[in-house]
């Protein structure tokens, strides 16, 4: 059998006919391999682990004992590193999770997205086993950023600690989004070309790297428009102890859609097209 007899009786193929597993297909064994893949790429360890501790270290660590509360950190006070901990934890969390949904580029490029739309695993749990891996990734860069600043002696209320770093990790749902919109739009060679850059100044303008209120009023103004503004400001404040500003919550939510919204449209348009 020559492989064009084979590929046009693969392409004969009637999904219809095909017997629907249990839960669309998903399952345990098929999330394992997934996080395995991911696991395998040393690029997504480096940025996801190595690389917010990194700059916790070379940032935070010098901040230590400045207070940011009017009272000495010897004496109780919030230490100005806190905040930059969970900036790193947010931005592990993000490069995770992005990086998790961009990978469909490759898998595209290499036909495996093909190969699964052979099988009768639906669609939609494809896409959602994606977004858990890339939750499961980001928790463990949220975790781990929070371990690693307690072993440095950066410690804030557990329960502060608590709620900041679930929505560090919440961020993970958001921009997982954005990974596979992007995955799904552009070529393997070019998904990540586009997303590297635009990573670091979507975290600049969001005050994960800098402050804002130390930036001009125009940029503080401007920050609150973009994606990562609503989630930095939400777990920043958590970790402080202070209500956070009344649009971040908003912020968070229309980003959400549009990503989610960008992800569904590009995944339509992919499967037409395959």
């Amino acid at each position: 059998m020559t492989v064009t007899s084979a590929t046009e009786r693969l392409d004969r193929i009637d999904p219809s006919s095909r017997r629907v597993p249990p839960m669309g297909g998903f399952s345990l064994t098929f999330l394992g391999v997934e996080l395995k893949r991911l696991f395998r790429n040393s690029s997504v360890v480096v940025f996801t682990l190595i690389f917010p501790i990194a700059m916790l270290v070379m940032i935070g660590l010098p901040n230590k004992n400045t207070s940011i509360s009017g009272v000495p950190v010897s004496q109780g006070g919030m230490s100005a590193a806190v905040p930059i901990m969970i900036s790193m934890a947010v931005y592990g969390a993000m490069v995770a999770s992005t990086m998790t949904g961009v990978s469909v580029a490759s898998e595209r490029a290499q036909g495996w997205s093909r190969q699964l739309r052979l099988t009768p695993l639906n669609p939609v749990v494809y896409i959602l086993v994606k977004v858990v891996c890339g939750m499961v990734l980001g928790a463990i860069a949220v975790i781990v950023t929070l371990i690693v600043g307690a072993v440095l002696g950066i410690t804030a209320p557990l329960g502060n600690l608590i709620a900041a770093g679930v929505l560090a990790w919440l961020s993970s749902l958001m921009l997982t989004s954005l990974g596979l919109a992007v995955g799904y739009a552009f070529p393997a060679q070019n998904a990540m070309r586009y997303l590297g850059p635009i990573l670091p100044i979507l975290s600049f303008m969001g005050g994960l790297f800098v402050p804002l209120a130390i930036m001009p009023e125009a940029v503080q103004i401007g920050a609150k428009f973009t994606p990562l503004w609503g989630i930095a400001n939400l777990s920043q404040s958590a970790v402080i102890g202070v209500a956070p500003d009344g649009w971040s919550v908003p912020n968070l939510i229309v980003w959400f859609l549009v990503f989610t919204g960008l992800a569904v449209l590009m995944f339509r348009r992919d499967t037409k097209r395959v």
